[in-house]
């Protein structure tokens, strides 16, 4: 049992030759023909890279589920900045038949909605793309947030307000930003099992320890509070494991979206893929859902595996 969407490629910037090109890199057997390791002062030193993600999101479950209902947010965005999502597949095994819809949420992420009637004890969700960044292209996005904004989760109290204040911040944006993400990793001690998606910034700055997602909330929360558009930034980290997380800056001056990586205290480089953005990780948690069961309990298991196809 397997439902498939259709290839779809970005004929914008495509060739026929170009399409056919690139859809290679969607087939499995090709993925294993590419190196798994890359070489680092290369890409760095790079104008532009292309990307294979080959993302299987699996739920086992230990009795039959109805009306399953799943959100996934794993399909790199069709544009963003000084990247281009060149070409997706998408297809879903385990249960027959299933709907699936492609859609764009507010905030501009590629979002794919699947419900199925029955899953006897398993579904698959196969996701596969090829993404390209240029960093000759500009930097303009159409990010233009009136004001800051915080969430539940990114919401500074007092004692984050207090530590913002003590910060010298001067007046050029992404210089501000650097001086933020260096504030947050001092502070920080990186550390498993200590917070959950569910931990607000103020719990983890009381905390000082947490992941990637805790130092972003943390981060937004002190730019917010003094007045620099900040959002969240889901993606990959290319030679880490799971999914990574980040903070996107707004240059109102230079007119220019400024990503900082809080967690290792640096500008975002090509190694790193953009997937989602939003306010916070709940805008853009890979998976979300919900299904009806007699007792029957989920296991969610993630597989991923990111090549590096060219360099230039």
């Amino acid at each position: 049992m397997c439902q498939a969407l259709p290839i779809d490629t970005n004929e914008a910037v495509l060739s026929s030759a170009g399409r056919r090109h690139v859809e290679a890199f969607l087939r499995d057997e090709l993925l294993e023909s590419l190196p798994v390791d890359y070489d680092r002062a290369s890409l760095l030193a790079a104008r532009s890279a292309t990307y294979v993600i080959h993302q299987d999101v699996s739920y086992t479950y230990t009795a039959p589920v109805r009306d399953l209902h799943q959100r996934l947010v794993i399909m790199p965005r069709n544009h963003h900045v000084d990247q281009r999502r060149l070409a997706q597949r998408f297809s879903v095994r385990g249960t027959d038949p299933s709907i699936t819809r492609r859609r764009t949420d507010r905030f501009g992420n590629s979002v794919l909605d699947i419900s199925a009637p029955i899953v006897s004890s398993r579904i698959d969700f196969v996701a596969r793309a090829v993404v390209m960044r240029n960093r000759q292209v500009s930097s303009s996005d159409a990010w233009r947030p009136d004001r800051p904004t915080s969430t539940r989760l990114t919401a500074a109290d007092a004692a984050l307000c207090d530590a913002a204040h003590d910060l010298r911040i001067g007046s050029d944006i992404a210089e501000a930003a650097d001086v933020v993400s260096d504030f947050v990793r001092r502070s920080f001690r990186y550390r498993h099992d200590v917070t959950s998606v569910r931990t607000t910034a103020a719990e983890a700055w009381q905390l000082r320890q947490g992941v990637c997602q805790d130092m972003a909330h943390v981060m937004i929360a002190i730019c917010s509070t003094l007045g620099i558009a900040a959002r969240y930034v889901s993606g990959h980290l290319i030679g880490d494991g799971a999914s990574h997380a980040w903070v996107e800056v707004l240059d109102h001056g230079r007119r220019e979206v400024v990503a900082v990586d809080p967690t290792h205290n640096r500008r975002t480089d090509l190694r790193y893929i953009t997937t989602a953005t939003g306010r916070d990780y709940l805008d853009v948690a890979p998976t979300t859902g919900f299904y009806t069961s007699d007792g029957g309990r989920g296991h969610l298991i993630v597989r991923k595996s990111i090549r590096v196809a060219e360099i230039n």
